[in-house]
């Protein structure tokens, strides 16, 4: 990893994405620093969901890794039809290509695989390579599992790699969230309120602000937080799933919660509530068809 590209990598793990568009501009001479900043900047636009971009922007002709990233961009594009084949041509490159050193792809891949719910095959492609993301991502992974014991021995493998980097604090927060102790939370809130300090409060940061004061009990902290980051992307998925939790738990009128949660579902975007919302939906659809029938 380039030291060339410190800021640009802080920047998009921070989740300051536009900024790290921004410094995509820098001249490099390098070969690999070029393709890992181009990397960056192509995931940037896809966390700001231009999709439409990358397609025109990717050809055939370019390398691995950024037609992984294009890959991707094909997938969010329409989920339901692209998903099959999105899935079929990334198995044929993993047999077609020796990426066991090559962490731009495996970062790429697994991230494919993630977002189908496929944590299995993240983890496989991710297994051979003790990289700063990559620890990072095998982290989010686990917890996304419940397997927080394999969690907290991937962050030890991280904090030997460099214990100072922005990812290793990221990564430990999201361990302390996923801890229900009030202590942990505090830790993790003070951590968050230090980045935005240091880098600026993106959407990212504004949101584990608010889960940080949620899972204290503080909804109404929590709300606050919330509409800064809808302020600065209205329809972000995430972000509104966050306020429908806040929301319900605030007590306020059941008629603003029920708003937020048409506008959560409208932005038809998968997080873990809107998943669980559909998932328990769909079980009361069957549970009454067999009442009435």
């Amino acid at each position: 990893m380039s030291s060339k590209l410190f800021s640009l990598r802080n920047q998009f793990y921070i989740g300051n994405y536009q900024q790290a568009i921004n410094e995509g501009s820098l001249k490099l001479k390098s070969t690999k620093d070029k393709l890992e900043r181009d990397c960056y900047v192509y995931r940037s636009h896809i966390a700001l969901g231009n999709y439409q971009m990358i397609l025109n922007s990717i050809s055939e002709s370019d390398s691995i890794e950024l037609k992984t990233i294009k890959l991707f961009a094909t997938l969010l594009n329409n989920p339901e039809e692209n998903k099959e084949i999105a899935l079929e041509t990334l198995k044929s490159w993993l047999t077609e290509i020796g990426y066991e050193n090559n962490y731009l792809f495996q970062i790429n891949a697994a991230t494919i695989f993630a977002f189908v719910d496929n944590y299995e095959e993240a983890l496989r492609v991710l297994d051979s390579s003790e990289q700063l993301e990559i620890c990072a991502i095998k982290i989010q992974i686990y917890l996304s599992i419940n397997r927080k014991d394999k969690a907290i021995k991937e962050l030890g493998v991280l904090r030997k790699i460099n214990e100072d980097a922005t990812i290793y604090q990221l990564a430990s927060n999201w361990i302390d969230l996923f801890s229900n102790d009030e202590q942990s939370i505090q830790k993790a809130l003070e951590s968050y309120n230090e980045l935005g300090q240091l880098y600026g409060k993106s959407v990212s940061v504004l949101n584990s602000i608010a889960v940080c004061h949620m899972k204290l009990g503080e909804f109404s902290q929590a709300e606050k937080y919330l509409k800064q980051a809808l302020e600065k992307k209205p329809v972000d998925p995430m972000t509104n799933s966050n306020l429908v939790t806040a929301l319900s738990n605030s007590g306020l009128n059941s008629k603003i919660v029920k708003r937020q949660i048409a506008t959560m579902l409208s932005l038809r975007e998968k997080t873990p509530l809107i998943k669980k919302y559909f998932s328990l939906e769909s079980e009361f659809d069957k549970l009454a068809e067999q009442f009435y029938n």
